[in-house]
């Protein structure tokens, strides 16, 4: 029987499970990289662009008339979506549409990989049908972005869509964060690509993932002054609660996605009703920044913080939030599955007992 100590981090913190050559997430330095290229050069192109060089590596290469082609839903499909009742979460219905979603010779190309590139492709009529209440608009737009802006009725120019096209190129993918390692764990058993896909979407509704953008505007939307939002920091701190948005398990200086989410929330909301919304969360990250200094600890916003403001000034109510995160990052989960597919072994870690031994 072994004796010796071994350390469990329940966590898997700084624990190495594997190898990728998709992304670099550096912590300590506070950069973020797509295969070799920083997201400062990513966000001035094309969201098409970007899915495809986190795809397949390619320079130059655009999916966007792919995108296009497979992007509609069949008559099925969307009245499936319009079936389900108006109380089931957006994030549940994606988890449950993306198994059972049709095939498509777009991406036939790309074997089975194929069939996820069309789920990805689907998802924005998926979130705009169930939203809206109807069959996603046919507008006619081949530009991702563009489409589906009009699909739900949101401002498709100017801030408005550098906004929104900026935050989904950032949140396409972060390593190995648990809805990524999640699918890595479905395709490790060599499970086709819609489970992988309904498996990862499924972990990132959890509030501590891609929830967290929906739980910092919720605390702003309790706090009805920047003074007000000071003191409930120093009550959080004082009681050890967490503050949502705040800090990030990866990195150790500024997030370098979330001064994009801060300056295109402040240019977004200028002059709207939003901008007192904005204005509280400012004060709630000042305030924590500056009670985190006193204890010599570098704690900072991170993308989640303003993107929820950024998402509902676009008219996506709050519970849609999540979805449109879904929407970015299932190209980082179809490149994964690509990944993983290379050199595949199946994942299943040890545990440590715990518990009673028999005849003891």
């Amino acid at each position: 029987m072994r004796t010796e100590t071994i350390r469990v981090d329940k966590g898997l913190e700084g624990v190495e499970v594997g190898e990728t050559a998709i992304s670099l997430v550096d912590g300590e330095r506070g950069n973020l990289s797509y295969r070799g290229v920083g997201v400062d050069d990513l966000v001035t192109r094309p969201f098409s662009e970007v899915a495809a060089w986190v795809l397949t590596g390619e320079p130059g290469r655009d999916f966007e008339a792919e995108l296009a082609a497979a992007g509609s839903l069949s008559r099925w499909e969307a009245t499936s979506v319009l079936n389900l009742p108006d109380t089931t979460h957006p994030m549940h219905v994606l988890q449950s549409m993306t198994p059972v979603l049709e095939r498509s010779d777009v991406f036939h190309a790309f074997g089975e990989v194929g069939h996820g590139l069309t789920i990805a492709a689907k998802l924005p009529a998926i979130i705009a049908t169930y939203l809206m209440r109807e069959d996603a608009l046919e507008t006619g737009i081949t530009n991702y972005i563009e489409r589906f802006l009009t699909q739900i009725g949101a401002p498709v120019s100017g801030v408005a869509r550098e906004a929104f096209e900026v935050m989904q190129i950032l949140q396409i993918e972060h390593g190995f964060n648990a809805s990524t390692f999640a699918g890595r764990v479905v395709a490790s058993t060599l499970a086709p690509v819609e489970n992988v896909l309904a498996a990862a979407i499924g972990t990132l509704h959890g509030r501590l993932h891609g929830g967290a953008d929906q739980a910092a505007l919720e605390t702003a939307d309790g706090l009805s002054s920047p003074e007000q939002a000071r003191t409930f920091v120093d009550r959080c701190i004082a009681e050890k609660a967490r503050v949502m948005g705040m800090g990030h398990r990866e990195y150790r200086v500024v997030d370098p996605r979330a001064k994009y989410a801060k300056r295109l929330a402040a240019e977004l909301t200028r002059g709207t009703e939003h901008e007192a919304t904005f204005e509280v969360l400012k004060a709630i990250e000042e305030r924590f920044t500056e009670r985190m200094a006193e204890k010599d600890r570098a704690l900072y916003a991170n993308i989640e913080f303003y993107k929820g403001l950024i998402f509902r000034a676009l008219g996506l109510p709050t519970r849609f939030f999540t979805t449109s995160f879904a929407m970015a990052r299932v190209f980082g989960y179809v490149a994964h599955f690509m990944e993983s597919r290379i050199d595949n072994r199946l994942i299943r870690p040890a545990v440590r007992y715990v518990g009673p031994c028999p005849g003891r």
